[in-house]
Order: C-alpha cells, then structure tokens, then sequence
C-alpha cells in the first residue's frame, strides 16, 4: 500500500507500507546507484543490509558514508559501520568505503570536506531509521542537537548504550536530495502514529516536517 501524507504545502511524505524485509529491500535497491549515500545502523539496518547485498544493485559509482556511529572499535559487535561492512559494503565490492568510519566528530567533518567538493555535503540519498522512542540517526528527543540546523556533524549521548555517538546533524538530513526512513519491527508502532500525526517532539518526525518530500517504508504490520 502507498498512500502521500502531507504536512503543508510544503512537506510531504510518500507512506509505503512492506511485508518482509526482501520487498523493503526490493523498493529501495535503486537509492544505492544514485552517488554519495549515507547509511544508518541499528537493527533493521543490519537485516536489511544482506538482502541488498543479494540483490544485485549495481553500486560501482556510490561512495557509501555512516549517519551515526557509537564511539566503539570498528570491530566491535555495536559498531555501525562494522555491521554495515560486514552485510553490505564487503559483498557487494566496495572496499575503498570501509576507510569512512567516523573516530569522532571532529574526524567525520574532516573526512566529509575531504571527501564532498562543496561543503555543507548535500548527500544524494540518506537512509534512516528510528528507535521506539522516535529518535532518528543519533539524534535523541529532548536534547539540543534536535534544534541544531548549523552544524553537519554532533557528538551526542544516548539514553542507552553505548552511550557516546557520532551523527550527522540535523542540516544535513534535510538537505539530502532524496532520503529514505524504514520503520520495522512491533516496538515502533508508536511511531508510525507520530509520523502520520506530525508529532515533532520526536526527532524523525521533526527531519520530515523539515523535508519537501520523503519516502517512509513501514512494516505491514503496524499499520
């Protein structure tokens, strides 16, 4: 099912809901062709990222980035980057990307103005998820980073651990040309309602009330 949600006249969502993680994978293969792509981590993600692999995407002229990271070894079981090495970029070829692991802020933004030839980078797509409790990248309700429209890269703290997180900042996901939030699993059907109801309190709403245009893909079964 694919219905459009809109939050002004400016604002819009296209709301997909999917039955099983191959057919998210199916609809949203063609994102990963399309240039500078960063990618989420959590959970889904790393369900998400073998069935991409597998699916025969033609990824030779993408550079593949993180949205967040946990300040951990890049061989950690928590890391993001490792579990998107791991599923993803190893399989399908792209060796060069492992090299974009984020240390720290500091370090992400330097590789960014190394890597995008105008900065602030404006990646081509963007890949989200979202916690139970709606915060999107590393970006946690209730705290300042949600609010902060100036800066490309923040070090944030989350309410769990691993505590300490790298994410880019809330200006760089809405600038993104094209971005994809997948929302899966029993414990974000909270979020769902947030997201067709507009409730900016919570970070991953906020990003699409930001956005001319978005793309959700939703488990069936919240919906």
């Amino acid at each position: 099912m694919s219905r459009e949600i809109r939050y002004s006249a400016q604002s819009k969502i296209v709301f997909r809901t999917c039955d099983s993680l191959p057919e998210v994978a199916r609809i949203t293969g063609e994102f990963l062709s399309r240039g500078a792509v960063a990618l989420s981590g959590g959970t889904t993600y790393a369900a998400l990222f073998p069935h991409w692999a597998s699916s025969g995407v033609d990824c030779t002229r993408s550079r593949f980035f993180p949205v967040d990271e946990r300040r951990v070894p890049f061989d950690s079981p928590e890391s993001n980057w490792g579990a998107a090495w791991r599923g993803f970029l190893k399989p399908v070829g792209k060796l060069d990307d492992k090299e974009h692991f984020a240390r720290s802020g500091a370090h992400y933004e330097e590789m960014l103005r190394r890597e995008f030839p105008a900065f602030p980078p404006v990646f081509d797509i963007v890949f989200l998820g979202t916690g139970s409790d709606g915060h999107t990248a590393s970006l946690f309700p209730g705290t300042p980073e949600v609010d902060d429209m100036e800066s490309v890269v923040v070090e944030t703290r989350s309410p769990v651990p691993p505590v300490e997180r790298i994410s880019l900042g809330m200006r760089v996901l809405v600038a993104a040309r094209e971005l994809v939030i997948v929302v899966w699993g029993e414990s974000k059907r909270n979020v769902v309602k947030a997201v067709v109801e507009g409730d900016t309190r919570l970070p991953v709403v906020k990003v699409l009330t930001l956005r001319r245009e978005s793309l959700v893909v939703v488990d069936n079964n919240l919906v």
